[in-house]
């Protein structure tokens, strides 16, 4: 499904949320223009932050977060200063609009006073697990399934390509039947 992304002078496009948060993420920063050290997030029309920029594997599909056809603007996350405990924490998310509402702008304010705020959906990833960085994944992102649509699957095994071996039988009459083991 599409969603609707708006950002500048009130310019819109379309993206597509049936891909990982990752790379639309990628693809909104290079769209937008967004240097590549800044954090970005999209919110709603009211605006309710979602939080994307949290997720750290390719797992996450941005459909589950975002609502098919839903307005949403491009924000900046500012953090809190280095060094100190709020480092990691959001502290204020910044529309990437010329011209905001004020409706808009202090309810992000508002969002961006509260750090306890959660993913709208849990990260299926194991707790302790870590990922690769955020910053190394929309390159694999890129490369993910070169080698399969080329044709190459050597890293994998026979039975992992192909599935569990053939079972031979003998059919009625004589003849060799082959059934797939399941």
């Amino acid at each position: 499904m599409f969603i609707y992304i708006t950002h500048g002078d009130n310019e819109s496009f379309l993206a597509n949320t049936n891909c990982p948060v990752l790379l639309l993420l990628s693809h909104l920063r290079s769209k937008v223009g967004v240097p590549p050290n800044e954090v970005i997030d999209l919110c709603d029309k009211v605006g309710s932050p979602k939080m994307l920029f949290q997720v750290k594997t390719m797992q996450d599909r941005a459909s589950d977060f975002l609502l098919a056809r839903g307005t949403y603007y491009v924000c900046r996350v500012e953090f809190g200063a280095p060094g100190t405990a709020q480092e990691q924490t959001a502290q204020s998310f910044v529309p990437l609009l010329k011209n905001p509402s004020m409706a808009l702008t202090e309810a992000l304010r508002l969002h961006g006073q509260h750090p306890h705020r959660k993913l709208l959906r849990t990260p299926k990833t194991p707790e302790g697990k870590k990922g690769p960085a955020a910053e190394t994944l929309p390159t694999a992102a890129r490369t993910q399934g070169v080698g399969k649509a080329a044709g190459r699957g050597a890293s994998r095994s026979r039975e992992e390509q192909q599935g569990p071996p053939r079972k031979t039988t003998m059919a009625p009459g004589g003849r060799q039947h082959q059934a797939r083991q399941r």
